[in-house]
């Protein structure tokens, strides 16, 4: 089994944190060739990060694939809360941190240096402001996103959350994470797990490397 990724993908940063999480031995790697190219493209099935190749050669690409996958594969540690109705609020966060936080970052982050920059700015803050507020309304008051243990929604959620405070600027709202303050409660416990420190230092180190500037 092997994971492609890159350090720099939002959609990368979550499958190596449920890893790290786990504490599983799974060989992370850059794609062959590169994201896109027909030596990739031909192992991953999508040409996209991340991707799981599995012992028999399979791929499995989709960050949230991968993470039920690994979450029914090895099961322990436990990346997901007990009964029906904890499993279900954890879903529902998990899928707003994917579609109003994640989606619309990476959207916004295509549009940089083109003159769409600024329509794709004003999106995205919807998408934010909308993300946030939900999340805030469905997450535990203390502890992790739905509890005290750390689930796949906190590893989508995680490195989300370090994407909108970096972009909050551009969206003309510097402070957003600090206007929603049960989330800012929460962003400063969850950053303390070991497998969080990891996934974003490995993020911010990737950033400086690129020489990716907001301006």
């Amino acid at each position: 089994m092997k994971l492609y990724s890159e350090d720099l993908s939002p959609f990368s940063a979550p499958v190596r944190l449920a890893i790290y999480a786990k504490g599983l031995d799974i060989p992370i790697g850059p794609p062959p060739g590169g994201p896109r190219s027909e030596a990739y493209t031909k192992v991953s099935l999508t040409g996209l990060v991340p991707c799981l190749i599995l012992d028999d050669g399979t791929p499995l690409p989709e960050s949230m694939v991968i993470l039920d996958y690994l979450e029914d594969r090895f099961p322990t540690p436990p990346l997901k809360p007990a009964g029906p109705e904890a499993r279900a609020r954890e879903a529902l966060i998990r899928r707003f941190a994917e579609t109003e936080l994640l989606v619309a970052q990476v959207e916004l982050f295509h549009k940089f240096g083109s003159d769409e920059v600024a329509a794709a700015a004003a999106l995205a803050l919807a998408h934010f402001e909308r993300g946030l507020g939900l999340i805030q309304g469905l997450m535990a008051d203390d502890g992790f996103i739905v509890g005290p243990a750390l689930t796949t929604a906190d590893c989508v959620l995680i490195p989300a959350l370090m994407g909108v405070a970096m972009v909050a600027p551009v969206v003309g709202r510097p402070a957003l994470v600090a206007d929603h303050p049960k989330v800012a409660a929460y962003v400063a416990r969850a950053q303390q797990h070991p497998a969080a420190v990891r996934v974003l230092g490995e993020l911010q180190a990737a950033v400086a490397a690129s020489g990716f500037s907001l301006g």
